[in-house]
């Protein structure tokens, strides 16, 4: 089990990581890339691919903190507890309002009142229950990238309707013709490379919470196993 100071380090990494993204979000926008995308792109998916991540960046950052509270917590619950204090634990209001707090403690109740010929399948069930919260992270994650393909399809479009648009070939309908397709071409450009970096960007992240999560599941079901064998 971890103790505090390594309980506290599994949020401060994420903080660490939001940090080095805010910098170099901070250089980007100084050398005027930044605005430059969002004057860019008229389609406005880059702008969406942006809300997106950063509202799922939060959200994994919410979740790594309760993943720091409930290590804590199993630290606690796991260190000379008995079946009747569960038991009594769950009658009461004593458990922290946290998602993966409450399915421990389900999960711990049901193993310790049930036959070892049930535990894999309710390690199965617990797993299948605490780790559900990636999924829509995993979700979101391939659609950004998707957004991003999809904003490279509407660049190419408007830079095609442009050359559809000639009627004749003097210099000023060159110089509009260009202009149309160079506008297209960073639509294309700028879609693609937003989706494709917060899609690495978001993935990381919930490739680390997928390890922290697992963590909680192998530590749990290694005290149930212990508990059975000493009962």
């Amino acid at each position: 089990m971890l103790n505090d100071n390594q309980a506290d380090f599994i949020f401060i990494k994420w903080v660490y990581f939001v940090v080095i993204l805010l910098i170099a979000i901070s250089i980007l926008h100084q050398v005027g890339f930044i605005k430059d995308l969002f004057i860019s792109d008229i389609s406005y998916i880059s702008s969406l691919i942006l809300f997106l991540f950063i509202i799922f960046t939060i959200k994994v950052g919410l979740t790594l903190y309760h993943i720091k509270n409930t290590n804590k917590y199993l630290s606690s619950l796991l260190t000379n507890t008995t079946i009747e204090d569960l038991e009594n634990l769950q009658k009461t209001s004593d458990i922290p309002d946290n998602f993966f707090n409450k399915c421990i403690t389900k999960h711990l109740i049901n193993s310790l009142n049930h036959t070892d010929d049930t535990t894999d399948e309710l390690n199965k069930i617990f797993e299948f229950k605490i780790t559900k919260p990636l999924e829509i992270g995993w979700l979101m994650s391939d659609l950004l990238l998707k957004l991003g393909l999809i904003g490279t399809v509407i660049g190419f479009i408007i830079m095609l309707n442009s050359v559809t648009l000639i009627e004749n070939f003097d210099l000023t309908m060159m110089q509009d013709l260009l202009k149309q397709m160079s506008g297209g071409m960073k639509v294309a450009l700028y879609t693609t490379l937003t989706g494709l970096i917060t899609s690495i960007l978001l993935s990381t992240q919930y490739k680390y919470l997928e390890e922290k999560i697992y963590d909680i599941v192998c530590i749990t079901n290694e005290n149930i196993e212990l508990y059975l064998k000493n009962d």
